[in-house]
């Protein structure tokens, strides 16, 4: 049975809930998440489900602890403080992150959306009705989503020693740029991520970055958990995000910025500089016929495979594009010419191509092609120059 919620006097912290025998699971493209029964099969999407009563039940009883200003209205703003309170956790988070994506548009972070308790009676309304409108779902999917994710994350810096690129599960936001190259340096150099991040006794951690001055950031809240992208190994990818968005806000002083930092590597326009901000090395690029409109003829195969062996080898990081998200290149087998990738986004299923073709994807969301295909697929090889090791 679900742990009752207690309505919140100041900021009292609301327990996580057992949900029983339901589990929840990502379904489709960008993911969401639908509710599964026992049997394995999904609930028809009218009425107002269990989780959907989880969420309006703890909206309604936090509204008015979150609703800073007591104007009858939650703000974005409200919300991305609320986010960082690490007394507010499970259930409560849940909700409180799920209110958050539904409130910022990726790339427009000035263009938002506040709730009141009439707002979200009406969407509660449409739900009993079998009326409702896409975001009332979305809430609920992302609600239950967080849940999920809340009891899967590790609370440790590194559950199994260092950091693993098939951990990293890209969620609600537009970070796969920044998960593609942390990705790739932990499959090519774990150590150089360990490295990167030391505890502090108080709860935090400093982040130093190559050559750059040291960031101390916090743990992830449950809030941010359960809205932001993590790794199923630990907190070490919520750090790096953290620590990525504090320097690049003050990079990029003009730039629209909120109040919850973790917008700024999510919710932004992804940068090619990830690499070399990861790595401390610059970056070359080869750009592939889609940008380039340069034949993809022998003397270009050659090239891509020659840095590919060359990367490997040295465990070098790289990376690529298509259809703008971004991709880890994690392998190059010479006998066969095939080039392993991996989506940080797609586990299972097929990674479909421009022209229709599609190849395999593992469970840990790797697949392999040709390099005629990489080339002609792709908008480009991106990897580090100079690093590594041998």
């Amino acid at each position: 049975m679900p742990v009752p919620l207690i309505p919140r006097v100041v900021r009292p912290v609301i327990a996580s809930a057992v949900l029983g025998s339901t589990i929840y699971v990502i379904a489709g493209a960008y993911p969401t998440a639908a509710v599964a029964q026992t049997d394995g099969s999904l609930p028809q999407a009218v009425g107002v489900t269990a989780p959907a009563k989880q969420f309006f039940t703890a909206v309604r009883a936090n509204f008015g602890g979150w609703d800073l200003n007591h104007d009858g209205r939650l703000t974005r703003e409200e919300i991305e403080l609320e986010m960082q309170d690490r007394r507010i956790t499970g259930v409560a988070a849940a909700a409180l992150g799920a209110l958050k994506l539904s409130a910022t548009r990726s790339n427009y972070l000035l263009e938002t959306r506040s709730y009141s308790l009439a707002d979200i009676d009406a969407m509660e309304d449409r739900l009993q009705q079998g009326q409702p409108e896409k975001s009332d779902q979305k809430l609920v999917r992302d609600f239950a989503y967080g849940i999920k994710k809340l009891k899967e994350v590790p609370r440790q810096l590194f559950s199994e020693g260092v950091p693993h690129l098939a951990a990293i599960r890209q969620d609600r936001t537009s970070d796969c740029y920044f998960l593609s190259a942390s990705g790739a340096l932990a499959e090519a150099r774990p150590e150089a991520i360990a490295r990167m991040i030391a505890p502090n006794r108080d709860d935090t951690y400093v982040v130093s970055f190559p050559g750059r001055a040291s960031v101390r950031v916090s743990a992830p809240t449950d809030a941010e958990i359960a809205a932001y992208s993590d790794a199923r190994d630990g907190i070490w990818l919520n750090l790096l995000e953290r620590a990525y968005a504090i320097v690049r806000i003050k990079a990029e002083p003009s730039k629209p910025a909120t109040r919850e930092p973790l917008d700024s590597v999510g919710f932004r326009t992804g940068s090619s500089s990830v690499i070399e901000l990861l790595t401390g090395h610059p970056s070359k690029v080869i750009q592939f016929p889609i940008d380039s409109h340069r034949a993809a003829d022998m003397r270009l195969l050659q090239q891509v495979r020659g840095e590919l062996i060359s990367a490997i080898r040295q465990h070098r990081v790289m990376e690529t594009q298509k259809a703008s998200h971004d991709f880890a290149v994690t392998g190059y087998d010479a006998a066969s010419d095939q080039v392993t990738i991996h989506n940080p986004y797609d586990r299972g299923g097929y990674e479909t191509m421009p022209d229709g073709n599609k190849a395999e994807r593992t469970s840990d969301g790797f697949f392999t092609l040709s390099t005629a295909q990489f080339v002609n697929y792709f908008k480009y090889l991106r990897y580090e120059s100079g690093g590594g090791r041998s």
